[in-house]
């Protein structure tokens, strides 16, 4: 099962994968569970341990940024707040249309 959060409408929230058809994306990254980083055209198949990123609009997060952030954290969510984090240190402000969604496939029982 993919953990998965967004931020929408300047609120950090659960996100189901269907409400990502809603959103053209700007970008779409794929990290590996070692962390490499890949951008894609469409969203990913995860294994585990592995994540995403996608976003629309102006995201001031660099590539290797999001590389570090997703070794750093464990879950979608800590991972996001780490990334939006480092956007917000940079322009300090969160615009409303700004959308980003994370998500990490978690470690199978």
């Amino acid at each position: 099962m993919t953990d998965r959060y967004c931020l929408n409408c300047g609120r950090l929230q659960q996100v189901y994968e269907e409400d990502i058809f809603l959103q053209e994306p700007a970008v779409i990254y794929h990290l590996t569970a070692d962390g490499m980083l890949q951008e894609v055209m469409e969203m990913p198949l995860l294994e585990e341990r592995e994540g995403f990123v996608m976003y629309t609009g102006d995201f001031y997060v660099e590539p290797l940024e999001i590389q570090i952030e997703f070794l750093k954290n464990d879950s979608a969510q800590k991972w996001l707040e780490a990334l939006i984090l480092r956007h917000t240190d940079r322009v300090r402000q969160i615009n409303d249309s700004l959308w980003v969604f994370a998500g990490i496939e978690e470690v199978s029982a």
